[in-house]
């Protein structure tokens, strides 16, 4: 009894440091089980959310998985595990980062862009970044490591105060890049006129709002600075604005037929809105003219340099058709001036009109007398020489120069023919007074002889009998625009007729025969 007590008093030792080493080993596969089916499963769902919603999940979520993994296991009361809130703690901070990118992919770049279709300030996205990391950080500090966040925040209060006078001008834009974003003064791609540039802006950050030119220079304002001047959004509240600019021009011109002309070269260009039509305003009476304000309206501000040149350059050749002048003092010098009327100007107008519609009908006399009541017009490249729709005017014969001939319908344009030298334009409107059905651009610098309808009336009047054959060449000629010459002779024949009736019912009611 005495040898067997030790042997049992030595085995019980033995046995329990095996029971030990049973009971660790137990624990240590049940956590390290628990850490493998609950990284799978994070990470099972976080693909199933990343194919479903489009989930921005990077590396970051892994360690998130990873982390969770690690302390997740240790909740169960079975499960001890040493260090368990250094894993918590590791936990929050990288749920953090995942909520970060939440945030950032469903609130900003989603939600707000689908709303009203704005792009939402980089520096927002960072500020709320920011913000969500040192709440964890903090969180972590209070309720992990118990540490007291008050304390360390007043014990920090004096290098805030000496950071903040140091950084008075970087906090100042940062707070007024706030303002600009929720008052809602402007966002990116909005044109302003900003320090005498008109600049497209490109991004809003931290210090600054960064801007590009229509010259693509880069325009880089501290937002304090710009929050501080008087700044004009050509944006807001809508994208459709006005441009104005001013012009002065002769006294003898008249001043209705000034406006109209700068009211036609404004439409003439493509990027003009035709609602709200273009309108003018006479602003003063000068010392040597008579100052014009011509006022157009945009929806894109990009295009307001384009607009500007076209009208412009349309204006050039259309005073110069009115014989309105530029007083010189103003425009240094340049003078426009109708252009001579010389023997040679006479004889391109009698060929020219030697091709009209009208020029077989007439005698040689009345051809004569019509070619001195016509003059030769210039257009510009890009220049409309009559507009679809428009009221009745000249009739020109192209001298040289090409033009493309385009019908709109639902707003489609379609182009129907390109005209060159010797084509007539418009004689039909000239002759009845029907409104233009069809436009005709300048593709080129174009010379055209242009025939009003008082020297036709003229004539006219003192031959009534021309209105038969005027009537007559007019079915004809409408007649084969619309591919009817090739019918049959009595279908052919009645069409012929019943066009040649209504045109000479609207000869005879445009020149009050």
């Amino acid at each position: 009894m005495s040898v067997g007590f030790p042997l049992a008093q030595a085995a019980a030792p033995a046995g329990g440091i095996l029971e030990a080493g049973f009971h660790f080993t137990r624990l240590a596969g049940i956590y390290l089980g628990c850490v493998l089916v609950v990284y799978f499963l994070m990470i099972l769902g976080g693909r199933t959310l990343k194919r479903r919603f489009l989930l921005p999940l990077g590396w970051v979520f892994n360690l998130f998985c990873v982390a969770g993994a690690l302390y997740l296991p240790t909740l169960l009361p079975y499960v001890p595990v040493p260090g368990e809130r250094h894993m918590g703690a590791a936990l929050i901070i990288t749920g953090a980062f995942v909520l970060v990118g939440l945030v950032r992919h469903y609130f900003f770049d989603l939600l707000l862009r689908r709303r009203d279709g704005v792009q939402v300030p980089k520096f927002l996205g960072e500020f709320v970044s920011i913000a969500i990391i040192v709440g964890a950080v903090l969180g972590v500090l209070q309720f992990i490591y118990g540490q007291k966040v008050p304390g360390l925040l007043a014990g920090a209060g004096i290098i805030g105060i000496v950071l903040g006078l140091a950084l008075q001008d970087t906090l100042g834009n940062i707070f007024s890049g706030f303002a600009i974003y929720f008052g809602g003064q402007f966002k990116a791609g909005d044109w302003l006129l900003v320090e005498g540039h008109h600049a497209k802006i490109v991004e809003i950050n931290w210090r600054s709002t960064r801007l590009r030119t229509t010259d693509d220079v880069c325009l880089d304002i501290p937002n304090s600075s710009i929050t501080k001047q008087t700044v004009i959004n050509y944006n807001f509240p809508t994208c459709v604005h006005a441009v104005r600019f001013q012009i002065g021009l002769e006294y003898g011109a008249p001043p209705t037929l000034v406006k109209a002309v700068l009211v036609e070269a404004a439409l003439d260009c493509p990027h003009v809105l035709r609602t709200p039509a273009p309108d003018v305003f006479l602003k003063s009476f000068a010392d040597w003219s008579i100052s014009y304000e011509l006022r157009y309206w945009l929806d894109d501000h990009a295009h307001m340099n384009p607009a500007n040149s076209h009208i412009h350059t349309t204006l050039w050749y259309s005073l110069r058709r009115h014989n309105i002048s530029i007083p010189f003092p103003i425009q240094h010098h340049l003078h426009i001036e109708a252009l001579p009327r010389h023997a040679e100007d006479r004889a391109h107008i009698r060929e020219s009109l030697q091709k009209a519609v009208f020029a077989s009908v007439l005698s040689a006399a009345q051809l004569a007398e019509i070619v001195e009541g016509s003059r030769i017009v210039r257009f510009g490249q890009d220049e409309s020489i009559i507009r679809q729709g428009a009221d009745a005017g000249p009739m020109y014969v192209m001298v040289s120069g090409r033009a493309e001939v385009w019908i709109e319908s639902g707003g489609v344009r379609t182009p129907v023919a390109v005209l060159g030298p010797d084509a007539c334009i418009g004689e039909s409107s000239v002759l009845t007074g029907e409104s233009r059905s069809a436009t005709v651009l300048a593709l080129e610098d174009c010379l055209a002889v242009e025939v009003e309808k008082a020297a036709l009336a003229r004539i006219i009047s003192a031959s009534p009998e021309l209105l038969d054959a005027l009537s007559e060449l007019l079915a004809q000629r409408r007649m084969k625009n619309e591919g009817l010459v090739a019918e049959a002779a009595g279908s052919g024949q009645s069409t012929r007729s019943s066009y040649k009736a209504g045109f000479l019912g609207k000869l005879r009611t445009f020149f009050q025969v």
